[in-house]
Order: structure tokens, then C-alpha cells, then sequence
């Protein structure tokens, strides 16, 4: 018996359903069954997902893309759905459901795809709202805008600059009760702001610097791993005392001219139109 003959049936089916989440390089798998469930990974190796008390609305095939949204149901208590009521981060968390019947253990088929866009609250549910990844398709690409500010990101592949080159080791000292405020005694060498709208790296895990006064640099939202590391650090097992918290901090830019050229040398690689006129030379009065 296989998955395409019970699929096909009337009224044989059982089917279950496994959640995996990416973001990165961390992987969360999750099933809907009662008890975990093991399957094969590559290179001959075990894949666990976890039991969880999820389930899915109903998958449809439209030419709406808001009505093509998926709604994921949580219990309010847990942990990993919790983690998306507060700010989302910069790197999409892509969502792959796949479906199997109990018949046929191990035979599944990628049954959606998309990423998660938000989380809300209902009652003693925690409900993720996912977009198909069709929906992309349907959106109009990204185009070079005519506007003073540089138009490319930061590090990215318009601007030319390497991260790599920019990285600053510092040692965690205090975190916030809430998270969102970092205390990093190397970033008081640079001027407050300095790493203003800069990056984060903790492991794999990145984060969105939105303010900095001198060693307190503040988050976008905060980083679980983080702070759990900080609470609960390692143990020197020579000398019995608490590793240092490391982390890496990359400096931000305000997208001006002046910026560009001065903190990065970069203003070759500028995107802007700084000398753009105040007033509009289409607009029917005279700009002279």
C-alpha cells in the first residue's frame, strides 16, 4: 500500500503532519501525532520531530494571494510559538508542512510552503500566519529608487561592503529583564551611534542594532539564546569560573553621503541622489 493509493481512497485515509521551520541554520521540526516521530535524514542519519499540540486551517488553491494564507493554531504556553509575538527578525522563517498517513510511516509528500508573517493572540491560542511562497511571485521586484539617502543595504551586494572586515569581538556584561538592551564594554570605544542600525551576531543568531549609547546597544527585538546563555553560562572546567558571553558587532549607517564617504570610504559605491533639487522641476513653477 502507498501514500498515493490511501490519498486516493474515500474513507481510508489517516493522515498526520509534520511542521518544519527554518530560519538560517536552525531548524525546528515539529508533528501533530500524539508521540514523537524519527524519520531518515541524509547521509543515513535520524530526523526527531517533536510532538506539539498544532494543527493547520484548511490549504486552498486560489488566485487570491490573501486568501491563500495558512493559520496555524498554538497552545499560549508554547515556547517556540511564543517567540514570534515579539518583533519578527531580519532573516524570513520559511515554513514546509508535509503530509504522511498512518498506514504508510515514512512515505510523506510537501504538502505547503511558505513563511511566516506574523503571530497574534486569542484567547489561550497563539495563531502564526504563513504566506504561501506563490505569493512572491505575484509582487512587483525591487527597483532602484531616485532618493537622496543610498538606496542599497547595508553590507549587502549594492553597497560592496564585506562584514567580514567590520566585526568587533565584544564580551556581554548585562542584559535587560526584557532583552532588548545589550551591555558590550568594547562598543564604548566608538561614538554613540556608531553602531546604530548595524548587526548583531551571536553564534548564527543575528540581531538588528536600533540604538547605541555608549556600551549599551539596544535590539530590535530580543534574542532568547542570548540571554539564556548570559544567565546560564559555561564553566571553565581548569579554573571553575564562567566563560565569558561573546559576540560580534558590526557598525550601522545612516544611508547619507557624508556617512558613506567618511565612516566607510565607500562613496563610490553610494546609491543616492543627494543633489536631488527641493523642489520638483515638473511641477509647473519655475525651480530658478
Amino acid at each position: 500500500m502507498t501514500y498515493a493509493t490511501i490519498e486516493a481512497s474515500v474513507a481510508e485515509g489517516r493522515p498526520y503532519f509534520l511542521y518544519q521551520f527554518v530560519e538560517g541554520e536552525q531548524v525546528w521540526r515539529f508533528t501533530s501525532r500524539a508521540a514523537a516521530w524519527t524519520s531518515a535524514g541524509s547521509g543515513g542519519t535520524e530526523i526527531t520531530w517533536e510532538p506539539a499540540a498544532v494543527a493547520h486551517g484548511d490549504v486552498v488553491q486560489t488566485s487570491e494571494i490573501e486568501r491563500g494564507r495558512l493559520e496555524l493554531t498554538w497552545p499560549l504556553s508554547h515556547p517556540f510559538a511564543r517567540r514570534f509575538l515579539a518583533p519578527l527578525g531580519n532573516a524570513p522563517v520559511t515554513l514546509t508542512i508535509f503530509r504522511g498517513h498512518e498506514q504508510v510511516l515514512g512515505e510523506t509528500v510537501a504538502h505547503w510552503k511558505g513563511r511566516v508573517v506574523g503571530a497574534e493572540v486569542e484567547g489561550v491560542q497563539i495563531l502564526l500566519q504563513a504566506e504561501s511562497i506563490f505569493s512572491t511571485l505575484r509582487r512587483a521586484g525591487v527597483r532602484a529608487k531616485y532618493q537622496r539617502l543610498c538606496r542599497h543595504a547595508l553590507y549587502g551586494r549594492g553597497c560592496g561592503l564585506d562584514i567580514a572586515l567590520y566585526w568587533l569581538t565584544g564580551t556581554v556584561t548585562a542584559i535587560s529583564g526584557t532583552g532588548l538592551s545589550v551591555t558590550i564594554p568594547e562598543a564604548a570605544a566608538e561614538p554613540d551611534g556608531w553602531f546604530r542600525g548595524g548587526v548583531l551576531r551571536f553564534g548564527v543568531q543575528l540581531g538588528f542594532i536600533t540604538g547605541h549609547a555608549g556600551a549599551v546597544l539596544t535590539l530590535s527585538r530580543p534574542m532568547p539564546e542570548l540571554a539564556t546563555a548570559f544567565a546560564t553560562p559555561e564553566i571553565d572546567p581548569d579554573t571553575g569560573e564562567p566563560l565569558p558571553v561573546l559576540l560580534d558587532i558590526a557598525p550601522g549607517c545612516d544611508l547619507r553621503a557624508a556617512t558613506c564617504a567618511a565612516k566607510f570610504g565607500n562613496l563610490l559605491n553610494f546609491g543616492g541622489f543627494p543633489e536631488i533639487p527641493g523642489r520638483n522641476p515638473f511641477g509647473g513653477s519655475s525651480i530658478v
